[in-house]
């Protein structure tokens, strides 16, 4: 990735808070294809060690090759257009302001029991009040397949215009508070036709 100085962002505390809220990204293996799938991810930190979790179906075709091969994780958080004319002056260049964590390391494929305990912990992290038979989870359990990443380690890229001056921020700010249009799943769901 490229990265100059002025958007890398290394710091632990921030990285992890970075990922409490953004944890949908692609996980990217390259033996010997490419492949990449996008997954909700678990993140599990001890003191400075992180170990991601996430599972896939069975019958993708990355899984095959995943088991002790080193692969990418890239979660992206906010986004926007940043308009050149907002700095009021003659001659700049719009951008794009945007923030992103690279993480790297080896992934190891988890037997059934083992996903299985995943699966619980995720959707008790993403919907704690949603109950499951024991029956459905085993069924469950047979289509997808947990993955443990132990990750060596993490880059942040937090391209927020700090390249620019104190009084240069402020108005990039300003102009993404006025125009800054949030996106939603459901409003690409509505405006897709597939709701109301």
């Amino acid at each position: 990735m490229y990265l100059p100085k002025h958007f890398q962002n290394e710091d632990a505390d921030q990285i992890r808070q970075f990922l409490q809220q953004h944890y949908f990204g692609l996980l990217l293996s390259n033996s010997p294809d490419l492949f990449y799938t996008p997954l909700p991810f678990l993140f599990d930190w001890q003191e400075q060690h992180l170990t991601a979790f996430c599972h896939m179906a069975r019958n993708n075709p990355q899984l095959k090759q995943l088991h002790e091969q080193q692969v990418q994780i890239l979660i992206m958080g906010p986004h926007a257009f940043v308009a050149g004319d907002c700095y009021g002056e003659e001659q700049a260049v719009s951008t794009w302001n945007y923030s992103l964590v690279e993480l790297k390391g080896t992934a190891f494929t988890l037997d059934k029991e083992q996903t299985l305990a995943l699966a619980r912990r995720q959707e008790s992290f993403s919907a704690p009040d949603m109950l499951q038979s024991v029956e459905y989870q085993q069924k469950l359990v047979h289509g997808i397949c947990g993955v443990r990443i132990e990750i060596s380690n993490w880059l942040g890229k937090m391209k927020l215009s700090q390249n620019k001056t104190a009084s240069q921020r402020q108005k990039v700010s300003d102009y993404l508070k006025a125009t800054e249009q949030p996106q939603s799943v459901w409003q690409l769901m509505q405006k897709l036709g597939l709701c109301q």
